[in-house]
């Protein structure tokens, strides 16, 4: 129930504010990602990118690498994800949006030279909302939820990007999940 009243919250909050333009889907983000892995933290770098296919459908994907020494073993986790999106406007400076997506995690573990791996897939369903405070300013809140092999979980995820210029934005964003959670700052190019 808490998760309902948020999601309507949000959606509430950003479709009553009016601004002069509306979100922008053709950009390509790089960004420097912390993940904390059931309280073990990994740093490393994200790239993500999305394109509208049309006046409604995207295409998105993203790729994160992060990694770090912990109790003198070195873990790397990798993902992958990559799907199709719809948005849709519900006022000139707010779009509702879902996507679906294909997601590929996997966790490397190396100690003495030895090294253990493992990799595995599934799929992505994500719903939220995008909207231009101001001018420069833009506002993201989203729920997703992944489900890779026998496991699955639900993240949410609240995010801002400030325009420097037309092509040039830097970005905060925070996910929390059941078992991950992620903070990154990135620098976004719209074209």
């Amino acid at each position: 129930m808490k998760k309902v009243i948020l999601a309507s919250s949000l959606l509430l909050a950003f479709s009553s504010v009016q601004a002069a333009e509306s979100p922008r889907w053709d950009m390509a983000s790089l960004s420097y990602q912390s993940v904390d892995i059931d309280g073990d933290k990994l740093t490393g770098f994200g790239i993500s990118g999305s394109k509208l296919l049309n006046d409604d459908f995207f295409a998105i994907a993203s790729y994160g690498s992060v990694s770090d020494e912990i109790s003198d073993i070195d873990f790397d986790y990798d993902s992958l994800s990559a799907g199709l999106g719809y948005r849709y406007a519900i006022s000139k400076s707010a779009d509702v949006f879902g996507v679906l997506s294909y997601e590929k995690v996997k966790l490397k573990a190396s100690y003495r030279g030895n090294s253990e791996s493992d990799s595995e897939n599934g799929y992505g369903l994500q719903v939220g909302v995008r909207s231009m405070i101001t001018e420069q300013f833009e506002l993201v809140g989203s729920v997703q939820y992944i489900d890779i092999a026998d496991d699955s979980d639900t993240a949410f995820s609240v995010g801002a990007l400030y325009d420097f210029t037309e092509q040039f934005s830097a970005g905060v964003s925070y996910t929390k999940g059941d078992d991950i959670d992620t903070i990154a700052l990135s620098a976004v190019y719209f074209f």
